[in-house]
């Protein structure tokens, strides 16, 4: 229980630095390595071995061992990450199957079980029926590397868009994660792709460094709709409520995410090159019928629209991005637990930076998730877009139809500083998955005038929703007796 005796001379376990497992001649030497026995007991732990003498040893899930794991007559259990080798004299070892151990694994008279999906580096060594048994156990490829195939998009600039994904992923984090976006958009009849690389740097917190090369359709509507929910407007209304440009560059970027994934920073640099696509008004939609999409950026005023277009195509836009995200929010019930979601995203773009715009771009959203009681529930948005200099058209902020004033048509007022409050009182019918609410939308936008001056739109309406899936919505604007006919809309997946 003291330590290893050899020769009559007795090393404490806690003199053991490291250890060696070598074979030859189908024979396992384990040799035990001793530092300097003065060196005070913090210094010893820090090296990160765990020794036990009977005790079994469990290492979990989300574990991280830098040294090795020795015990002498107790069980080892590994279910988290081990840095060097697993040794048990006497006792059994135990890999799972989420388990990455990167040393070896030996055994003198105990049983080694591995999972299939364990991650091990090293030989594994033990007696099984009277005989050394060797195995080969390297991390398998098929564990790291994930294939999706069969991804699509629809919109009306790139039409539809067939491209594959292709990860490669080291569980143990030792070498970058590499990420393949291969595609082809029938419509716009360009290829898309986006090359990427990401290494580990820490890993708790999680902090991460890297960068991509691509091509690929980009738009500044991400926040008032997901692709996924657009898409399935396009493929059944003939309904797109984004506008897009094409960027074609490199980025590389500082990404941070706390252990509990509730804090979210990323800060990096983007050179791209930028193109104006038109829409093609004629594609297919289910339900569509003879109806035609709408030009790209078709609610901008003419003649700045056409200047702007000009500048898409031959401008350079660098610039520096910080992203922050935080949320006490449940990602499987949204709206079943309070809690806060905040994001907030700034953007300088300068000729120091090699670009040929100077503006600085800032945006904040703060939401509020208050559940009531069981049945009742209310949630708040507010939103803040502003920016200085001179902003180009695709940066420029947007209000007016769903995501953003709902009793207005889509995109019906565009400016370069705005703010937004929407809120929504839920009532759920019980025993089933239907919602109603009622809302009131709230915003002002101006551009190139004080916001102050900026006239209040303001609209009202009730929404019947069914699960998480559907919603369907009627509202009125309030700020005008002309032209304000209420305006029915339809969600798809959406958390606000």
């Amino acid at each position: 229980e003291k330590g290893l005796v050899i020769d009559d001379i007795s090393y404490p376990y806690s003199d053991i630095t490291d250890c060696r497992i070598m074979e030859k001649d189908n024979k396992v030497t384990i040799t035990f390595l001793t530092g300097d026995t003065k060196q005070t007991r913090t210094k010893r732990f820090k090296k990160g071995n765990i020794i036990s003498f009977d005790e079994d040893i469990v290492i979990d899930e989300g574990d991280f061992i830098r040294g090795m794991v020795f015990s002498v007559a107790g069980d080892i259990e590994i279910f988290g990450e081990v840095n060097k080798d697993v040794i048990a004299l006497t006792g059994d070892i135990h890999v799972g199957p989420e388990a990455t151990v990167r040393g070896d694994i030996a055994s003198a008279k105990g049983k080694v079980s591995l999972s299939k999906k364990a991650n091990v580096y090293g030989e594994v060594n033990y007696i099984s029926r009277k005989r050394l048994t060797k195995r080969h156990h390297r991390f398998a490829w098929k564990k790291s590397v994930t294939y999706d195939n069969f991804c699509m998009d629809y919109n009306r600039v790139d039409g539809l868009k067939l491209f594959n994904e292709f990860n490669y992923k080291d569980p143990d984090s030792l070498i970058p994660l590499l990420n393949l976006k291969i595609g082809y958009a029938f419509a716009s009849e360009r290829w898309r792709y986006n090359i990427g690389v990401e290494q580990v740097l820490l890993r708790t917190p999680a902090l991460t460094a890297g960068g991509s090369f691509y091509r690929e359709l980009s738009s500044e509507d991400n926040w008032i709709m997901d692709k996924t929910e657009n898409m399935v407007f396009a493929l059944l209304f003939t309904e797109d409520f984004k506008d897009y440009y094409e960027s074609e560059g490199a980025r590389a970027f500082l990404r941070f995410k706390s252990k509990p994934n509730n804090i979210f920073f990323e800060t990096g640099y983007n050179y791209r090159n930028t193109k104006f696509l038109r829409a093609h008004r004629h594609l297919w939609s289910l339900f569509g019928g003879s109806k035609l999409f709408p030009e790209n950026y078709s609610t901008f005023e003419p003649t700045f629209r056409a200047s702007s277009i000009n500048s898409l195509d031959s401008a350079t836009n660098a610039s520096w991005y910080n992203k922050f995200d935080y949320s006490t929010i449940s990602k499987k019930d949204p709206f079943d637990y309070s809690g806060w979601h905040f994001t907030a995203d700034y953007e300088h773009s300068h000729t120091s930076l090699n670009s040929d715009y100077d503006y600085h771009r800032y945006m904040l959203n703060l939401r509020r998730y208050q559940t009531i009681n069981r049945y009742l529930s209310l949630i708040i948005r507010g939103v803040y877009g502003g920016s200085d200099g001179f902003l180009p058209m695709e940066k420029m902020f947007t209000l007016g139809g769903p995501g953003t004033l709902n009793g207005y048509h889509n995109k019906e007022y565009t400016g370069t500083e705005f703010w937004l409050l929407n809120s929504e009182y839920r009532m759920s019918y019980p025993k089933s998955d239907i919602t109603f609410s009622v809302f009131l939308d709230a915003g002002r936008i101006a551009d190139d005038v004080k916001l102050s001056t900026a006239e209040i739109k303001n609209d009202i309406g009730a929404a019947v929703q069914i699960g998480d899936a559907f919603k369907i919505s009627l509202s009125k604007r309030l700020d005008r007796g002309y032209n304000d006919d209420p305006i029915i809309y339809a969600r798809f997946k959406h958390t606000f």
